[in-house]
């Protein structure tokens, strides 16, 4: 069997088994895009909290000296508090805004970088138990990074495919 025609029965299998991905990823993915992303907003949490923290002790030492400490309801004691209030408010939204579009941000791009690994798991399994006729198949929407990789592993599959077939 000549290599070429190796190469056209096992795009021809990979097309048809071409599956989704199955249930298996639905629970192993997600969870490690969650944990990536749990990483991600808990050190941004951190920042913000340590943020929050540093500018009420900032402004609160500021309102103290404008307000003379014992006199809290000066015109300008009170502009100051009025302005502080404002001030976490946006800071707040902004970083509401900011935790969902990092989550969004998040889950897309770990979802290309993470979602080839089970079709390359798959794989490798497949070859270890002896099915050479097993191929990887990415989406269009997985990264280009993996598609050397799978490239040579189908190379590979073929190559044991044929050993085997010359035997």
């Amino acid at each position: 069997m000549s290599h070429s025609n190796v190469l056209d029965q096992s795009a021809i299998k990979a097309e048809k088994t071409a599956q989704r991905r199955s249930v298996l990823n639905a629970v192993w993915q997600p969870f490690l895009q969650f944990k990536l992303l749990m990483y991600m907003l808990g050190s941004t949490a951190l920042v913000a909290v340590l943020l929050g923290a540093f500018l009420y002790f900032a402004f609160s030492d500021l309102i103290s000296v404008m307000t003379g400490q014992a006199e809290a309801t000066s015109y300008y004691g009170e502009m100051i508090e009025i302005q502080l209030v404002h001030l976490f408010r946006y800071c707040g939204a902004l970083f509401v805004l900011y935790i969902l579009l990092l989550a969004a941000v998040c889950v897309a791009y770990t979802h290309r970088l993470i979602g080839p690994l089970r079709p390359f798991t798959r794989h490798v399994e497949s070859l270890s138990k002896g099915d050479y006729g097993s191929r990887i198949v990415l989406r269009k929407s997985d990264l280009e990074l993996y598609t050397d990789y799978a490239a040579k592993l189908n190379e590979l599959a073929v190559h044991l495919e044929m050993k085997e077939n010359d035997r």
